[in-house]
Protein backbone atom coordinates (compact mmCIF):
# COMPACT_ATOMS: atom_id res chain seq x y z
CA UNK A 1 0.00 0.00 0.00
CA UNK A 2 1.09 3.40 -0.96
CA UNK A 3 0.88 6.19 2.07
CA UNK A 4 1.35 9.32 2.34
CA UNK A 5 1.32 11.85 4.98
CA UNK A 6 -1.47 14.52 5.74
CA UNK A 7 -0.69 17.98 6.37
CA UNK A 8 -4.02 18.12 8.46
CA UNK A 9 -3.70 19.43 11.85
CA UNK A 10 -4.38 17.93 15.07
CA UNK A 11 -7.42 18.52 16.07
CA UNK A 12 -7.88 16.98 19.80
CA UNK A 13 -4.08 15.41 20.35
CA UNK A 14 -4.76 15.31 24.11
CA UNK A 15 -8.33 13.02 23.73
CA UNK A 16 -6.27 10.62 21.25
CA UNK A 17 -3.51 10.60 23.94
CA UNK A 18 -6.34 9.16 26.22
CA UNK A 19 -7.91 7.13 23.81
CA UNK A 20 -4.66 5.00 22.99
CA UNK A 21 -3.51 4.73 27.31
CA UNK A 22 -7.46 3.22 27.67
CA UNK A 23 -6.63 0.85 24.90
CA UNK A 24 -3.10 -0.11 26.03
CA UNK A 25 -4.76 -0.38 29.60
CA UNK A 26 -7.37 -3.18 27.71
CA UNK A 27 -4.68 -5.01 25.80
CA UNK A 28 -2.52 -5.02 28.89
CA UNK A 29 -4.07 -8.70 30.16
CA UNK A 30 -2.90 -10.07 26.93
CA UNK A 31 0.47 -9.04 27.16
CA UNK A 32 0.72 -10.87 30.44
CA UNK A 33 -0.62 -14.20 28.77
CA UNK A 34 2.37 -14.23 26.36
CA UNK A 35 4.40 -11.60 25.42
CA UNK A 36 4.89 -12.63 21.87
CA UNK A 37 0.67 -10.63 22.02
CA UNK A 38 2.61 -7.35 21.06
CA UNK A 39 4.03 -7.89 17.73
CA UNK A 40 0.33 -9.61 17.05
CA UNK A 41 -1.45 -6.27 18.53
CA UNK A 42 1.16 -3.85 16.71
CA UNK A 43 0.44 -5.48 13.51
CA UNK A 44 -3.11 -4.79 13.15
CA UNK A 45 -3.00 -1.71 14.93
CA UNK A 46 -0.74 -0.71 12.06
CA UNK A 47 -2.89 -2.25 9.42
CA UNK A 48 -5.99 0.27 10.85
CA UNK A 49 -4.29 3.04 10.97
CA UNK A 50 -3.44 2.30 6.95
CA UNK A 51 -7.36 1.31 6.97
CA UNK A 52 -8.58 4.67 8.77
CA UNK A 53 -5.92 6.75 5.92
CA UNK A 54 -7.44 5.20 3.01
CA UNK A 55 -10.56 6.89 2.96
CA UNK A 56 -8.69 10.14 2.33
CA UNK A 57 -5.38 8.81 0.45
CA UNK A 58 -3.16 10.22 3.37
CA UNK A 59 -1.98 9.12 6.88
CA UNK A 60 -3.08 11.91 9.24
CA UNK A 61 -1.14 13.25 11.94
CA UNK A 62 -3.41 12.42 14.37
CA UNK A 63 -3.89 8.71 13.32
CA UNK A 64 0.23 8.87 13.48
CA UNK A 65 0.52 10.34 16.96
CA UNK A 66 -2.13 7.86 18.22
CA UNK A 67 -0.13 4.96 16.94
CA UNK A 68 3.37 6.06 18.27
CA UNK A 69 1.58 6.53 22.01
CA UNK A 70 -0.06 2.78 21.65
CA UNK A 71 3.62 1.64 20.16
CA UNK A 72 5.66 3.39 22.72
CA UNK A 73 3.24 1.84 25.18
CA UNK A 74 3.45 -1.93 24.52
CA UNK A 75 7.12 -1.55 23.77
CA UNK A 76 7.62 0.09 26.79
CA UNK A 77 9.58 2.65 24.92
CA UNK A 78 10.38 5.62 26.79
CA UNK A 79 12.02 7.75 24.46
CA UNK A 80 8.75 6.77 22.00
CA UNK A 81 6.63 7.87 25.05
CA UNK A 82 8.27 11.36 25.53
CA UNK A 83 8.42 12.09 21.92
CA UNK A 84 4.65 11.10 21.69
CA UNK A 85 3.29 13.22 24.71
CA UNK A 86 6.05 15.76 24.61
CA UNK A 87 8.06 16.82 22.03
CA UNK A 88 5.86 16.12 19.60
CA UNK A 89 4.30 19.26 19.62
CA UNK A 90 6.98 21.35 20.24
CA UNK A 91 7.51 22.08 16.78
CA UNK A 92 6.48 21.47 13.17
CA UNK A 93 9.74 20.32 12.31
CA UNK A 94 9.61 17.50 15.42
CA UNK A 95 5.77 16.84 14.27
CA UNK A 96 7.35 16.18 10.47
CA UNK A 97 10.07 14.22 12.10
CA UNK A 98 8.10 11.64 14.33
CA UNK A 99 5.37 11.22 11.69
CA UNK A 100 7.59 10.09 9.10
CA UNK A 101 9.84 7.81 11.27
CA UNK A 102 6.39 6.61 12.81
CA UNK A 103 4.84 6.22 9.41
CA UNK A 104 8.33 3.87 8.43
CA UNK A 105 7.15 1.50 11.49
CA UNK A 106 4.14 1.06 10.39
CA UNK A 107 5.17 0.38 6.67
CA UNK A 108 7.53 -1.56 8.32
CA UNK A 109 5.25 -4.07 10.01
CA UNK A 110 2.88 -4.72 7.50
CA UNK A 111 5.36 -5.49 5.02
CA UNK A 112 3.96 -8.43 3.10
CA UNK A 113 0.84 -8.39 4.66
CA UNK A 114 -2.45 -8.62 3.74
CA UNK A 115 -3.99 -4.64 4.71
CA UNK A 116 -7.65 -5.94 5.45
CA UNK A 117 -6.78 -9.35 6.92
CA UNK A 118 -6.68 -8.29 11.19
CA UNK A 119 -4.52 -11.25 13.10
CA UNK A 120 -5.85 -10.93 16.38
CA UNK A 121 -9.57 -11.77 16.38
CA UNK A 122 -8.74 -15.20 15.08
CA UNK A 123 -5.95 -15.97 17.68
CA UNK A 124 -8.25 -14.38 20.41
CA UNK A 125 -10.85 -16.65 19.55
CA UNK A 126 -9.23 -20.07 19.85
CA UNK A 127 -7.44 -18.70 22.63
CA UNK A 128 -10.96 -18.14 24.50
CA UNK A 129 -12.29 -21.49 23.07
CA UNK A 130 -9.52 -23.15 25.01
CA UNK A 131 -8.98 -21.56 27.92
CA UNK A 132 -12.21 -20.42 28.76
CA UNK A 133 -11.40 -16.65 28.65
CA UNK A 134 -13.21 -14.04 27.38
CA UNK A 135 -10.44 -11.49 25.93
CA UNK A 136 -12.05 -11.33 22.21
CA UNK A 137 -15.01 -9.70 22.91
CA UNK A 138 -12.46 -6.75 25.40
CA UNK A 139 -9.97 -6.22 23.01
CA UNK A 140 -12.07 -6.14 20.25
CA UNK A 141 -14.58 -3.23 21.73
CA UNK A 142 -11.44 -1.30 22.93
CA UNK A 143 -10.03 -1.65 19.38
CA UNK A 144 -13.36 -0.51 17.69
CA UNK A 145 -13.42 2.28 19.85
CA UNK A 146 -9.83 3.53 19.42
CA UNK A 147 -10.78 3.30 15.58
CA UNK A 148 -13.69 5.44 16.29
CA UNK A 149 -11.69 8.10 17.97
CA UNK A 150 -9.17 8.11 15.11
CA UNK A 151 -11.81 8.74 12.54
CA UNK A 152 -13.52 11.94 14.72
CA UNK A 153 -10.02 13.31 15.14
CA UNK A 154 -10.22 16.10 12.85
CA UNK A 155 -13.90 17.17 13.72
CA UNK A 156 -15.46 15.85 10.07
CA UNK A 157 -16.47 12.34 9.56
CA UNK A 158 -16.56 11.25 6.03
CA UNK A 159 -18.74 9.07 3.93
CA UNK A 160 -15.48 7.53 3.57
CA UNK A 161 -14.52 7.33 7.21
CA UNK A 162 -17.16 5.30 7.60
CA UNK A 163 -16.90 2.70 4.89
CA UNK A 164 -13.17 2.24 6.80
CA UNK A 165 -15.17 1.95 10.20
CA UNK A 166 -17.55 -0.64 8.69
CA UNK A 167 -14.52 -2.69 7.48
CA UNK A 168 -12.57 -2.31 10.49
CA UNK A 169 -15.67 -3.73 12.08
CA UNK A 170 -16.24 -6.68 9.93
CA UNK A 171 -12.58 -7.67 10.29
CA UNK A 172 -12.66 -7.31 13.78
CA UNK A 173 -15.59 -10.35 13.96
CA UNK A 174 -13.98 -12.24 11.50
CA UNK A 175 -12.02 -15.48 12.52
CA UNK A 176 -10.03 -17.98 10.56
CA UNK A 177 -9.99 -21.41 11.92
CA UNK A 178 -6.74 -22.17 14.23
CA UNK A 179 -5.23 -25.79 15.67
CA UNK A 180 -4.42 -23.78 18.39
CA UNK A 181 -4.36 -19.82 19.61
CA UNK A 182 0.05 -20.58 19.88
CA UNK A 183 -0.41 -21.76 16.03
CA UNK A 184 -1.51 -17.77 15.13
CA UNK A 185 1.06 -16.41 17.83
CA UNK A 186 3.90 -18.43 16.37
CA UNK A 187 2.89 -17.52 13.21
CA UNK A 188 3.85 -14.13 14.32
CA UNK A 189 6.82 -14.86 16.15
CA UNK A 190 8.44 -17.67 16.10
CA UNK A 191 9.79 -17.78 19.59
CA UNK A 192 6.25 -17.31 21.53
CA UNK A 193 6.43 -19.05 24.87
CA UNK A 194 3.59 -20.46 26.46
CA UNK A 195 1.19 -19.34 29.39
CA UNK A 196 3.27 -20.02 32.77
CA UNK A 197 1.40 -22.35 34.94
CA UNK A 198 -1.55 -21.10 37.46
CA UNK A 199 -1.43 -21.02 40.76
CA UNK A 200 -4.17 -21.51 42.87
CA UNK A 201 -5.01 -17.66 43.27
CA UNK A 202 -5.07 -17.64 39.47
CA UNK A 203 -7.50 -21.26 39.78
CA UNK A 204 -9.92 -19.03 42.23
CA UNK A 205 -9.69 -15.95 39.77
CA UNK A 206 -10.69 -17.98 36.63
CA UNK A 207 -13.80 -19.37 39.02
CA UNK A 208 -14.82 -15.68 40.09
CA UNK A 209 -14.32 -14.61 36.85
CA UNK A 210 -16.82 -16.95 35.32
CA UNK A 211 -19.42 -17.17 37.72
CA UNK A 212 -19.74 -13.29 37.34
CA UNK A 213 -20.39 -13.51 33.78
CA UNK A 214 -23.19 -16.60 34.20
CA UNK A 215 -24.97 -14.17 36.83
CA UNK A 216 -24.68 -11.21 34.49
CA UNK A 217 -26.35 -13.60 31.92
CA UNK A 218 -29.93 -11.80 31.51
CA UNK A 219 -32.35 -14.28 32.47
CA UNK A 220 -31.96 -17.93 33.39
CA UNK A 221 -32.43 -17.73 36.51
CA UNK A 222 -33.43 -22.12 37.28
CA UNK A 223 -29.43 -22.39 35.31
CA UNK A 224 -27.50 -20.24 37.27
CA UNK A 225 -29.27 -21.59 40.45
CA UNK A 226 -28.45 -25.08 39.35
CA UNK A 227 -24.63 -24.34 38.73
CA UNK A 228 -24.93 -22.43 41.78
CA UNK A 229 -25.89 -25.62 43.48
CA UNK A 230 -23.19 -28.08 41.75
CA UNK A 231 -20.38 -25.72 42.36
CA UNK A 232 -20.98 -25.74 45.67
CA UNK A 233 -21.45 -29.52 46.23
CA UNK A 234 -18.03 -29.95 43.83
CA UNK A 235 -16.18 -27.36 46.16
CA UNK A 236 -17.06 -29.70 48.90
CA UNK A 237 -15.86 -32.89 47.12
CA UNK A 238 -12.75 -31.59 46.19
CA UNK A 239 -12.05 -30.53 49.81
CA UNK A 240 -12.84 -33.64 51.10
CA UNK A 241 -10.53 -35.22 48.57
CA UNK A 242 -7.66 -33.23 49.81
CA UNK A 243 -8.82 -34.30 53.40
CA UNK A 244 -8.56 -37.70 52.27
CA UNK A 245 -11.95 -38.78 53.11
CA UNK A 246 -14.48 -40.52 51.13
CA UNK A 247 -16.12 -38.56 47.88
CA UNK A 248 -19.23 -39.31 46.12
CA UNK A 249 -18.90 -40.27 42.49
CA UNK A 250 -20.28 -37.39 40.30
CA UNK A 251 -20.61 -36.84 36.29
CA UNK A 252 -19.46 -33.70 34.94
CA UNK A 253 -21.36 -34.82 31.49
CA UNK A 254 -24.38 -32.78 30.97
CA UNK A 255 -27.83 -32.40 28.79
CA UNK A 256 -28.43 -28.84 27.62
CA UNK A 257 -32.14 -28.61 26.33
CA UNK A 258 -33.81 -25.89 24.74
CA UNK A 259 -34.27 -24.19 21.70
CA UNK A 260 -31.67 -22.53 19.86
CA UNK A 261 -29.98 -19.11 20.97
CA UNK A 262 -31.14 -19.68 24.89
CA UNK A 263 -27.76 -19.74 26.05
CA UNK A 264 -26.54 -23.34 25.67
CA UNK A 265 -23.23 -22.68 24.04
CA UNK A 266 -22.37 -19.82 26.41
CA UNK A 267 -22.70 -21.61 29.27
CA UNK A 268 -21.26 -24.81 28.09
CA UNK A 269 -18.07 -22.18 28.01
CA UNK A 270 -18.78 -20.88 31.20
CA UNK A 271 -19.13 -24.84 32.73
CA UNK A 272 -15.50 -25.42 31.02
CA UNK A 273 -14.19 -22.63 33.13
CA UNK A 274 -16.07 -23.34 36.48
CA UNK A 275 -14.60 -26.74 35.70
CA UNK A 276 -11.30 -25.43 35.56
CA UNK A 277 -11.24 -23.41 38.12
CA UNK A 278 -12.47 -26.22 40.72
CA UNK A 279 -9.36 -28.12 39.34
CA UNK A 280 -11.31 -30.50 37.42
CA UNK A 281 -10.33 -29.47 34.18
CA UNK A 282 -6.80 -28.20 33.66
CA UNK A 283 -7.42 -26.20 30.45
CA UNK A 284 -11.59 -25.79 30.85
CA UNK A 285 -11.68 -24.62 27.33
CA UNK A 286 -14.57 -25.54 25.03
CA UNK A 287 -14.35 -27.53 22.10
CA UNK A 288 -17.62 -26.88 19.40
CA UNK A 289 -19.36 -29.70 16.94
CA UNK A 290 -22.16 -31.22 15.94
CA UNK A 291 -23.04 -34.15 13.64
CA UNK A 292 -21.05 -33.10 10.76
CA UNK A 293 -18.40 -32.56 12.48
CA UNK A 294 -18.16 -36.08 13.97
CA UNK A 295 -19.80 -38.69 10.74
CA UNK A 296 -17.77 -39.47 8.08
CA UNK A 297 -19.42 -40.00 4.42
CA UNK A 298 -17.39 -43.66 3.99
CA UNK A 299 -16.23 -46.42 6.58
CA UNK A 300 -12.97 -46.23 8.87
CA UNK A 301 -13.55 -42.41 9.29
CA UNK A 302 -15.71 -41.48 11.40
CA UNK A 303 -14.38 -43.20 14.15
CA UNK A 304 -10.79 -40.99 13.46
CA UNK A 305 -13.04 -38.11 12.94
CA UNK A 306 -14.32 -38.20 16.31
CA UNK A 307 -10.85 -39.48 18.16
CA UNK A 308 -9.55 -36.15 16.57
CA UNK A 309 -12.59 -33.79 18.28
CA UNK A 310 -11.79 -36.06 21.87
CA UNK A 311 -8.11 -35.14 20.96
CA UNK A 312 -8.70 -31.51 21.06
CA UNK A 313 -11.47 -31.16 24.07
CA UNK A 314 -8.72 -33.08 26.69
CA UNK A 315 -8.55 -30.91 29.75
CA UNK A 316 -11.70 -29.34 28.43
CA UNK A 317 -15.43 -29.59 26.89
CA UNK A 318 -16.68 -31.14 23.71
CA UNK A 319 -20.13 -29.62 23.09
CA UNK A 320 -21.77 -31.40 20.56
CA UNK A 321 -25.03 -29.29 19.18
CA UNK A 322 -28.20 -31.22 17.57
CA UNK A 323 -26.37 -34.42 18.97
CA UNK A 324 -29.34 -36.13 18.39
CA UNK A 325 -28.91 -36.07 14.78
CA UNK A 326 -26.56 -38.48 14.98
CA UNK A 327 -29.14 -41.09 15.18
CA UNK A 328 -31.43 -39.95 12.25
CA UNK A 329 -35.51 -41.17 12.71
CA UNK A 330 -35.17 -43.42 9.47
CA UNK A 331 -33.27 -46.53 9.44
CA UNK A 332 -30.76 -47.23 6.76
CA UNK A 333 -26.97 -47.10 6.79
CA UNK A 334 -25.51 -44.39 8.86
CA UNK A 335 -22.53 -43.93 10.61
CA UNK A 336 -23.88 -41.65 13.48
CA UNK A 337 -24.14 -45.12 15.90
CA UNK A 338 -20.07 -45.70 14.95
CA UNK A 339 -19.56 -42.29 16.02
CA UNK A 340 -21.59 -42.52 19.49
CA UNK A 341 -20.29 -45.78 20.17
CA UNK A 342 -16.67 -44.29 19.88
CA UNK A 343 -17.32 -41.48 21.94
CA UNK A 344 -18.50 -43.30 24.89
CA UNK A 345 -15.40 -45.22 24.66
CA UNK A 346 -13.49 -42.49 24.49
CA UNK A 347 -15.34 -40.77 27.40
CA UNK A 348 -14.40 -43.87 29.67
CA UNK A 349 -11.01 -43.88 28.67
CA UNK A 350 -10.20 -40.24 29.30
CA UNK A 351 -12.89 -40.11 32.15
CA UNK A 352 -10.57 -37.43 34.53
CA UNK A 353 -9.79 -35.61 31.15
CA UNK A 354 -13.21 -34.94 29.25
CA UNK A 355 -16.25 -33.77 29.66
CA UNK A 356 -19.43 -34.03 27.43
CA UNK A 357 -22.02 -31.79 27.13
CA UNK A 358 -24.49 -32.75 24.41
CA UNK A 359 -27.21 -30.15 23.55
CA UNK A 360 -30.70 -29.74 21.68
CA UNK A 361 -34.35 -29.59 21.89
CA UNK A 362 -36.09 -30.83 24.67
CA UNK A 363 -37.89 -33.98 23.13
CA UNK A 364 -35.30 -34.86 20.83
CA UNK A 365 -32.68 -34.77 23.26
CA UNK A 366 -34.97 -37.21 26.14
CA UNK A 367 -35.74 -39.85 23.44
CA UNK A 368 -31.75 -39.39 22.35
CA UNK A 369 -30.26 -40.37 25.63
CA UNK A 370 -33.14 -42.37 26.44
CA UNK A 371 -32.86 -44.34 23.39
CA UNK A 372 -29.36 -45.87 24.30
CA UNK A 373 -28.04 -47.55 27.81
CA UNK A 374 -24.67 -46.06 27.32
CA UNK A 375 -25.51 -42.65 26.98
CA UNK A 376 -28.75 -43.07 29.40
CA UNK A 377 -25.96 -44.11 32.35
CA UNK A 378 -23.31 -41.12 31.41
CA UNK A 379 -25.82 -38.65 31.33
CA UNK A 380 -28.10 -38.35 33.84
CA UNK A 381 -27.43 -34.54 34.63
CA UNK A 382 -30.23 -32.19 32.56
CA UNK A 383 -30.20 -28.25 32.25
CA UNK A 384 -33.54 -26.72 30.57
CA UNK A 385 -32.93 -23.72 28.89
CA UNK A 386 -36.52 -21.22 28.34
CA UNK A 387 -37.06 -19.04 25.54
CA UNK A 388 -36.10 -15.34 26.48
CA UNK A 389 -39.01 -13.24 27.33
CA UNK A 390 -40.09 -9.77 25.41
CA UNK A 391 -38.32 -8.25 28.63
CA UNK A 392 -35.46 -10.31 28.04
CA UNK A 393 -34.66 -10.27 24.42
CA UNK A 394 -35.03 -6.15 24.81
CA UNK A 395 -32.51 -6.59 27.60
CA UNK A 396 -30.22 -8.52 25.73
CA UNK A 397 -30.53 -5.78 22.73
CA UNK A 398 -29.32 -2.98 25.29
CA UNK A 399 -26.58 -5.21 26.49
CA UNK A 400 -25.40 -5.23 22.50
CA UNK A 401 -25.79 -2.01 22.08
CA UNK A 402 -23.71 -0.45 25.10
CA UNK A 403 -20.95 -3.44 24.40
CA UNK A 404 -20.96 -1.69 20.81
CA UNK A 405 -20.91 1.80 22.41
CA UNK A 406 -24.74 2.31 21.44
CA UNK A 407 -27.54 4.07 22.93
CA UNK A 408 -31.33 3.75 22.27
CA UNK A 409 -33.16 7.49 21.97
CA UNK A 410 -36.15 8.20 23.16
CA UNK A 411 -38.83 6.06 21.33
CA UNK A 412 -36.71 3.16 20.23
CA UNK A 413 -36.95 1.09 23.41
CA UNK A 414 -40.38 1.15 23.22
CA UNK A 415 -40.40 0.60 19.30
CA UNK A 416 -38.56 -3.31 20.36
CA UNK A 417 -40.47 -4.07 23.33
CA UNK A 418 -43.29 -4.03 20.75
CA UNK A 419 -41.71 -6.02 18.06
CA UNK A 420 -39.88 -8.27 20.74
CA UNK A 421 -43.67 -8.81 21.75
CA UNK A 422 -44.73 -9.60 18.75
CA UNK A 423 -42.42 -11.91 17.94
CA UNK A 424 -42.44 -13.71 21.56
CA UNK A 425 -46.10 -14.13 20.72
CA UNK A 426 -45.79 -15.68 17.59
CA UNK A 427 -42.76 -18.18 18.07
CA UNK A 428 -42.57 -21.23 17.26
CA UNK A 429 -39.84 -23.98 17.77
CA UNK A 430 -37.21 -22.39 15.37
CA UNK A 431 -37.68 -19.19 17.32
CA UNK A 432 -34.41 -17.56 17.10
CA UNK A 433 -34.49 -15.91 20.93
CA UNK A 434 -30.49 -14.16 21.17
CA UNK A 435 -29.86 -14.76 17.76
CA UNK A 436 -33.05 -13.45 16.47
CA UNK A 437 -31.45 -10.25 18.56
CA UNK A 438 -28.08 -10.25 16.94
CA UNK A 439 -29.46 -10.19 13.83
CA UNK A 440 -32.12 -7.55 14.34
CA UNK A 441 -29.08 -5.32 16.22
CA UNK A 442 -26.83 -5.55 13.43
CA UNK A 443 -29.58 -5.10 10.57
CA UNK A 444 -30.19 -1.60 12.96
CA UNK A 445 -26.48 -0.71 12.75
CA UNK A 446 -27.40 -1.17 8.77
CA UNK A 447 -29.90 1.19 8.96
CA UNK A 448 -28.51 3.84 10.90
CA UNK A 449 -25.56 4.01 8.39
CA UNK A 450 -27.63 4.48 5.68
CA UNK A 451 -29.19 7.14 7.37
CA UNK A 452 -26.07 8.51 8.50
CA UNK A 453 -24.29 8.31 5.16
CA UNK A 454 -26.07 11.49 3.36
CA UNK A 455 -25.47 13.98 6.52
CA UNK A 456 -21.96 16.21 6.27
CA UNK A 457 -21.40 16.75 9.26
CA UNK A 458 -21.37 13.80 12.13
CA UNK A 459 -20.94 14.55 15.79
CA UNK A 460 -20.53 11.75 18.50
CA UNK A 461 -24.18 12.07 19.63
CA UNK A 462 -25.40 11.31 16.31
CA UNK A 463 -22.62 7.95 15.75
CA UNK A 464 -23.65 6.71 19.00
CA UNK A 465 -27.18 6.80 19.22
CA UNK A 466 -29.96 4.38 17.44
CA UNK A 467 -33.70 6.10 16.78
CA UNK A 468 -36.76 4.13 16.67
CA UNK A 469 -36.24 4.43 12.37
CA UNK A 470 -32.93 2.59 12.72
CA UNK A 471 -35.00 -0.51 13.76
CA UNK A 472 -36.65 -2.22 11.18
CA UNK A 473 -40.60 -2.84 11.21
CA UNK A 474 -40.24 -6.28 9.92
CA UNK A 475 -38.65 -9.41 11.19
CA UNK A 476 -39.54 -12.60 10.15
CA UNK A 477 -42.41 -12.00 9.05
CA UNK A 478 -43.51 -10.50 11.66
CA UNK A 479 -44.59 -6.91 11.47
CA UNK A 480 -44.61 -4.11 13.90
CA UNK A 481 -46.29 -0.80 13.00
CA UNK A 482 -46.03 0.75 10.03
CA UNK A 483 -43.47 -0.23 6.81
CA UNK A 484 -40.86 2.44 6.86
Amino acid sequence: MHTRLSDSPIMNSRLLKQEANLLYKSLAPLLKVNAAFAEVILVDLAKLIQLCGRSSGKVSAAELLSYLVIYALIKQDAEKLDAALNRWEESAENRLKYQKSTLQTILDLTQNQPSDSFELPSILNRLDEEKGTNYLGSATNAIYKFAQAIVKADGLVSLQDLEALSLIWQELHSYRKLATYQEGLTAISPSASQTIEETSADLDRVLEEALAELNDLTGMSNIKEEVKTLTNFLKVQKIRSQRGLAKTTVSLHAVFCGPPGTGKTTVARLMGRIYHGLGFLTQGHLVETDRSGMVAGYVGQTAKQVDDLVKSALNGVLFIDEAYALVPGESGRDFGQEAIDVLLKRMEDHRDRLVVIVAGYTDEMTTFIESNPGLESRFNRYFYFNHYKPEELLSIFEKMASKSHFKLAPGTGEKLQNLFENLYENRDKTFGNARLVRNLFEKSLERQANRLAVLSSLSDELLTTLLPEDIPDRVSGVQTGRES
